[in-house]
């Protein structure tokens, strides 16, 4: 829970204006974003809490924060879908409109913003002129670079890795306070446990089904530390390859795995999911449904793969990420038990619960089937 402070704005007041004069002795101008963070030192009335983060690192923050930068979109989709979207003052290139063409629409509202670049190592400048007084970061993004860089503008590091489903869950509270958007949490959360609740209630006594996961490309899949690994967990499947460990290298491709085609043969999935089209970037719009059909033809087509117990059953999904990973892939753990397990919930509507995301993030919805297709069943 937040521990409410009482501190002196005085130091926040000095600290800005030492930077301002910094910078006005260096010749540099002093950016728009930079002389919004200045005035609102100088006449900053709000509380101060601090909360925990996902790494248990104590940060302390004024709030409501008026100001933010999401590195990612996942992050994005959350600022935003509590009601706080006005506060984003800069974003990533995964949420820029301009980059994605099946996003412009989506993220339509952040086109005038400054586009920070690659998530994995940013434009430290455009972050720190921006105004932002939180960096919202991802546990494996480079926030460690990100508390050194941004120290000296007085820009907080808040690590919360919203892919993933269980921290997101765990952190709505906080996130919610950060914000002053409390309400919009809430409603996050009880959308979360919805869900939780279908999936608890479906799946008791099920016989888990084992799942190969593939992730964007031939042959590389998710293991255990991953959202990925998760959702086919709390979906009630067994990932065939959740014997590997490997240690988190700190990049955003964190628990991929390359694995042998044999392996993937022996190991004889009963569903098959890959999230992807080669070449193609997930968004709002959905892709053409003969793309989706013609990436599970290829897949099902690999040598020796007619022999997979999912290829022969017609249980190869290929997907979406946009709609897979929203709610901190909360929404995928539901399509992977629908998958797995139709006839459990054979009444449970997915389009339901993907509408009251989409709600949240503003646009109209949109029926998951845009963003899924099923390879149609082989033999028999």
């Amino acid at each position: 829970m937040p521990e409410e402070q009482t501190r002196s704005s005085r130091p926040a007041r000095c600290a800005a204006a030492i930077l301002a004069s910094a910078l006005l002795l260096s010749g540099l101008p002093l950016s728009s974003g930079l002389q919004r963070s200045v005035a609102r030192a100088e006449t900053d009335t709000r509380k101060t809490v601090t909360i925990t983060d996902e790494l248990g690192r104590d940060v302390t923050v004024k709030v409501p924060v008026k100001a933010v930068y999401p590195d990612l979109w996942y992050q994005t989709e959350i600022v935003r879908a509590i009601g706080a979207g006005k506060t984003i003052v800069a974003v990533d290139q995964t949420a820029d409109p301009r980059k994605n063409a099946a996003n412009k629409d989506y993220f339509a509202e952040f086109a005038k913003v400054p586009d920070a670049g690659n998530y994995n190592g940013p434009n430290w400048e455009t972050i720190a002129t921006s105004g932002a007084e939180v960096f919202f970061a991802r546990r494996n993004s480079p926030w460690q670079d990100a508390v050194e860089k941004l120290k000296p503008f007085g820009i907080q590091v808040v690590v919360v890795s919203t892919w993933d489903p269980k921290v997101l869950r765990a952190q709505l509270p906080n996130i919610g306070t950060i914000f002053g958007a409390e309400k919009g949490a809430a409603d996050l959360a009880r959308l979360y446990d919805d869900i939780d609740k279908v999936l608890d209630e479906r799946l008791k006594g099920v016989q888990p089904k084992t799942v190969y996961f593939e992730n964007n490309a031939d042959f590389v899949t998710s293991v255990p530390g991953s959202g990925w690994h998760d959702t086919i967990v709390l979906g009630g499947g067994k990932n065939i390859f959740a014997d590997v460990a490997i240690a988190n290298n700190g990049s955003a491709s964190v628990h991929t795995y390359t694995v042998d085609p044999v392996e993937i043969i022996a190991r004889n999935p009963d569903v098959i999911i890959h999230n992807g089209i080669d070449g193609q970037a997930s968004g709002y719009e959905p892709w053409d449904q003969s793309q989706l059909e013609n990436q599970a033809k290829r897949i099902a087509s690999r040598p020796g793969w007619n022999a997979i117990k999912a290829v022969q059953d017609g249980n190869v999904f290929v997907f979406s990420n946009f709609f897979f990973s929203a709610l901190g892939k909360q929404v995928g753990a539901l399509a992977v038990a629908k998958w797995l397990y139709p006839e459990q919930l054979a009444d449970v509507d997915l389009d339901v619960y993907l509408a009251r995301w989409l709600d949240a993030q503003g646009v109209k919805p949109r029926p998951a089937s845009d963003y899924i297709h099923k390879l149609d069943k082989v033999n028999g």
